[in-house]
C-alpha cells in the first residue's frame, strides 16, 4: 500500500514538473523566437538576445557607456541620444524599424517618421495596442485610448476626437499664452535674483507648466483639481518606474512586490 501511494505521489509531481517546464519553455523561448522569426520573414531584424533577459543587459551597458561620455559636458542638448542610446546605435545597425526585447517580450521599435504617420492614421480594430500594457500598466493608463483595443478603443477615440478639433485648440491659445507669460516672470525673478545670470533647471518648471495648462484646459475654473490629479498620476508614475525596463523578465515583477501593493493602494 505504500508502495503505491508513493507511486501516486511521485507520479503527480512528474506530472506537474512536466507541465510547468513545459509552460514556462513555451512563454520564455518558444513564443518569443517564433515572434522573432516571424519579424524576421518580413525583414525586421534587431540585437540577438540573451536568454532571460533579453537584451536589457545590453541597454544598461551602453547607457552606462554614454552617460560617462556625457558627464564631462555640462549642458548636453542631443536629449534623444543621451537618453535612448541604444536606439540610436541599432538603428544605425539595423535600419530604422528593428525589434528589441525586453526579458521575454518582443518590442518593435519604428524610428521611420513615414511609417510612424502611417501608423497614427491606421483606424482598423485590428491594429491592437501590447497585451503586457494593459496588464503592467492599469493603474496608471487603465483602459484608455493608450492601452484599450476594439470597440473601447474606437469608443475612446470618438470622445477625445472633439476635444482636438481645430476650434477648440485655437479657444486655448489665451490660455496657454497666459501660463507661459506667468512661467516666464517666474524665471526673469530668479535671473533678476542672481544679478541677470544664473542657470535654469527647466524640468520640474515644464512639468508644472504642462499640468496647469491641461488642468484649465480640462477643468476650467475648478483646475486645482486637476493639479490634485496629476499629483496623484505623478505618484503612480514614480511607483511604476521602479520595474523600469526588468518589467519583462519572467519572475522579477515579483520582486516589486511593495512598490506594486503601494501603486495599487
Amino acid at each position: 500500500m505504500g508502495v503505491l501511494a508513493f507511486e501516486i505521489f511521485f507520479s503527480i509531481a512528474l506530472f506537474v514538473f512536466l507541465s510547468l517546464f513545459i509552460h514556462v519553455y513555451k512563454v520564455v523561448v518558444w513564443q518569443p523566437k517564433v515572434l522573432r522569426s516571424e519579424l524576421e520573414k518580413q525583414g525586421i531584424r534587431g540585437p540577438p538576445p540573451s536568454f532571460l533577459y533579453g537584451n536589457i543587459q545590453d541597454m544598461k551597458r551602453i547607457q552606462s557607456t554614454v552617460s560617462k561620455a556625457w558627464s564631462e559636458k555640462r549642458v548636453p542638448h542631443e536629449y534623444i541620444w543621451r537618453i535612448f542610446p541604444y536606439f540610436e546605435l541599432w538603428k544605425k545597425e539595423y535600419g530604422s524599424i528593428f525589434v528589441y526585447s525586453t526579458g521575454n517580450i518582443q518590442n518593435v521599435c519604428v524610428l521611420d517618421p513615414v511609417m510612424v504617420k502611417e501608423i497614427s492614421l491606421y483606424t482598423s480594430l485590428d491594429l491592437g495596442k501590447p497585451a503586457f500594457l494593459q496588464k503592467e500598466r492599469w493603474p496608471l493608463f487603465g483602459r484608455g485610448i493608450l492601452t484599450s483595443n476594439g470597440t473601447i478603443w474606437a469608443h475612446q477615440r470618438k470622445i477625445i476626437a472633439p476635444q482636438l478639433y481645430m476650434n477648440r485648440v485655437k479657444g486655448m491659445v489665451n490660455l496657454m499664452v497666459n501660463s507661459t507669460i506667468s512661467l516666464i516672470e517666474v524665471w526673469e525673478s530668479r535671473l533678476e535674483s542672481e544679478e541677470g545670470i544664473g542657470e535654469i533647471k527647466v524640468d520640474e518648471d515644464l512639468r508644472k507648466f504642462s499640468a496647469d495648462v491641461i488642468s484649465k484646459a480640462c477643468f476650467g475654473s475648478s483646475y486645482s483639481k486637476g493639479k490634485q490629479i496629476f499629483q496623484k498620476l505623478r505618484g503612480l508614475q514614480k511607483g511604476m518606474s521602479k520595474q523600469g525596463i526588468l518589467l519583462g523578465v519572467p519572475g522579477l515583477r515579483y520582486s516589486f512586490l511593495h512598490s506594486h501593493l503601494s501603486v495599487i493602494s
